[in-house]
């Protein structure tokens, strides 16, 4: 079968090539999804450049969310059938014409959702959704600050925000996605290129700071983002883009009455996958219903994926790159 391999060289810009590989061997707790569509994160990037936890290496092949036609069922697995639709999350391997998933990170997809959205919503979603609903427990006129808000999990989290009437503050590095979330609705968008987030967040609080702060940065933004933190508040750390882990002191929280939560959809895949099902479900209802958007930036086809490596690595997409299969 046809897939996408690593080949990094980063001195020639080079990340990933379309190869012949031999098709996977479902095991019985899975199903064989022929793919349609797969989405690229930072994570892919991250993997083939040998950053991220043990995933990567010669041969690997990236794609942790995707969408497709079950074309094999498992004696294991209950909840599917040949020919049903599904997204599901791969550890890795999404981004071949056919790929074996865990059928417990399998999700059903009405005729209605669209593979390409399906893809391009499924991690982002989920994480938007369980930071709000679970992580954080928003509840209305909660003031939250969002960093990278002009990101999948940023607009996402704009979304569902809205949703619980908090107010919003963003923070984005240029003009165009300043006018993308103030058009997704924030009450203001923050660019922190040209100015100082924590004086902007103190000085439109009055100076109490927001009651949630959620961060996928990391690094030094992490750092300053505590002290935008109200007392009672929380500093939900969701990642680190800068490619530094933020430091924190625990003085700095009990002094101040603050708590930092981490948290990673990744791992709940793997201890709580019952958990991470009902998340996935209400997003793809809430997708269906057309109260959930995805903003896809780029649909690129598998021969051109190389090209969405360059332009996720580069940053130079606002919204989600899709690669059809």
């Amino acid at each position: 079968m046809k897939a996408v391999i690593s080949d990094y060289s980063k001195d020639k810009d080079r990340y990933v090539r379309l190869s012949d590989v031999q098709p996977p061997l479902q095991k019985a707790n899975e199903v064989l999804i022929k793919v349609e569509s797969v989405s690229l994160n930072f994570a892919d990037v991250s993997a083939i450049r040998g950053d991220y936890h043990s995933l990567g290496g010669v041969h690997f092949i990236p794609g942790f969310d995707c969408a497709g036609t079950v074309i094999q069922v498992g004696d294991d697995v209950k909840t599917f059938s040949i020919g049903d639709r599904g997204a599901g999350f791969p550890n890795g391997g999404g981004m071949a014409e056919y790929v074996r998933v865990n059928g417990d990170l399998v999700y059903r997809l009405p005729d209605d959702v669209a593979f390409d959205d399906a893809a391009a919503i499924l991690s982002i979603g989920i994480t938007a959704f369980e930071l709000v609903h679970k992580v954080a427990e928003v509840k209305e006129n909660d003031k939250v600050l969002v960093h990278a808000a002009a990101g999948g999990v940023g607009l996402t989290l704009i979304q569902l925000l809205k949703r619980k009437k908090a107010v919003i503050y963003g923070t984005v590095g240029n003009e165009e996605k300043r006018k993308l979330i103030n058009n997704y609705g924030v009450t203001q968008a923050i660019p922190y290129r040209t100015s100082d987030f924590e004086k902007e967040i103190m000085s439109l609080t009055n100076g109490t700071g927001v009651n949630i702060v959620f961060d996928s940065v990391g690094g030094e933004i992490l750092e300053k983002s505590l002290n935008c933190v109200a007392p009672y508040g929380k500093l939900i750390t969701y990642g680190h883009a800068s490619g530094q882990p933020g430091k924190v002191l625990s003085t700095d929280l009990h002094s101040t009455s603050r708590s930092v939560i981490g948290y990673s959809s990744g791992q709940r895949q793997h201890d709580s996958p019952e958990i991470l099902r009902a998340s996935a479900e209400k997003v793809i209802r809430l997708l269906s219903n057309k109260e959930l958007d995805v903003k896809i930036s780029h649909k690129l086809s598998f021969e051109h994926a190389n090209e969405a490596f360059q332009l996720m690595a580069d940053r130079n997409n606002i919204g989600k790159i899709v690669i059809t299969i």
